[in-house]
């Protein structure tokens, strides 16, 4: 319990987590009264709490359960958040500099506009994170990080996959340069598989089109339910939503087209909507995809060739 005369003469026998349930008024009112304390909520359980605005620079919340908390605008500066459960918790524009994320959850965790100057990420599992252009990962302090877990009934704990690096620990520097999303992009969402030879050919003409703006392939990833994603990097100048659109529609122009002429080919008239599922399926498969442009690397060179004949 928490003698209620006055601010100035507060004594706490209860753990600071009671004291975080009774809101961002009370809290920020002691941390203000009170600025050489350190807040002591290791192992707490403070899920499903509101702590958006919370001022929690230096506490200790290690190990604690903060599943689905939402901690918009919270400044954690410095915090020890070591090995603490943050699994769909809400990080939006909080500031987390310096603080010591080591082996925390930061599963399905929204990240937009925070601040992760110089806190150190060693053995966290980021699996489906949300992060954008100003999330902020400079000087991340990291050797190494895992992208997915898994629940084991056996160990009643969950197990923790897919390391990068597979082997090593990461350079200086080298895990921001290979997560920190560039603030000029094209996110092109394909929900239903991708055609990757459509995808080859619209792309091809997205270049022409762009000829003095240069668009590449920053990355893909394959997400839930076939789902894929395709980051393309574009200048600053560059009108993001049209190259979107005129790519979205030369996609379209181009799937259309090779399979009118797969179902020509085979002579199909009727009942082609299974013939057409099966191509996509095959066409969509990441292999398919290495051919295609390989194949497309060997077209480009056979034509240089005779072009020099």
């Amino acid at each position: 319990m928490y003698d209620v005369r006055g601010y100035g003469q507060m004594v706490y026998s209860e753990p600071h987590s009671y004291l975080v349930k009774l809101g961002l008024f009370h809290w920020n009112s002691w941390r203000e009264k009170h600025p050489d304390v350190t807040p002591m909520l290791e192992g707490a359980n403070l899920n499903l709490l509101d702590l958006s605005g919370f001022n929690l620079r230096g506490a200790n919340i290690q190990g604690a359960n903060l599943f689905g908390t939402d901690l918009l605008e919270a400044d954690l500066t410095d915090a020890n958040l070591r090995k603490a459960d943050f699994t769909g918790a809400d990080f939006r524009n909080a500031l987390l500099s310096g603080a010591d994320l080591s082996e925390a959850r930061l599963i399905r965790t929204q990240a937009l506009g925070t601040n992760f100057e110089r806190a150190i990420f060693t053995g966290v599992c980021l699996e489906d994170w949300n992060i954008d252009s100003t999330t902020n990962l400079t000087g991340v302090i990291c050797d190494y990080v895992y992208l997915k877990s898994r629940y084991s009934p056996k160990s009643k704990g969950y197990v923790l996959q897919e390391r990068r690096p597979h082997s090593g620990t990461f350079e200086p520097g080298e895990f921001t340069k290979l997560f920190q999303k560039t603030r000029e992009t094209v996110e092109l969402i394909f929900r239903q598989g991708i055609d990757w030879q459509a995808f080859l050919v619209a792309f091809q003409e997205l270049e022409k089109e762009n000829d003095n703006f240069p668009v590449s392939i920053q990355a893909i990833e394959t997400k839930h339910r076939g789902t894929v994603v395709i980051h393309l990097n574009v200048l600053p100048e560059q009108d993001k939503a049209k190259i979107e659109q005129s790519f979205k529609q030369r996609y379209k122009q181009e799937l259309q087209r090779i399979e009118a002429d797969y179902l020509e080919t085979l002579g199909v008239r009727v009942q082609s909507e299974n013939l057409i599922t099966k191509y996509r399926q095959r066409n969509a498969d990441f292999k398919t995809m290495i051919q295609i442009m390989a194949q497309a690397q060997s077209d480009f060179v056979l034509k240089g060739i005779s072009q020099l004949e």
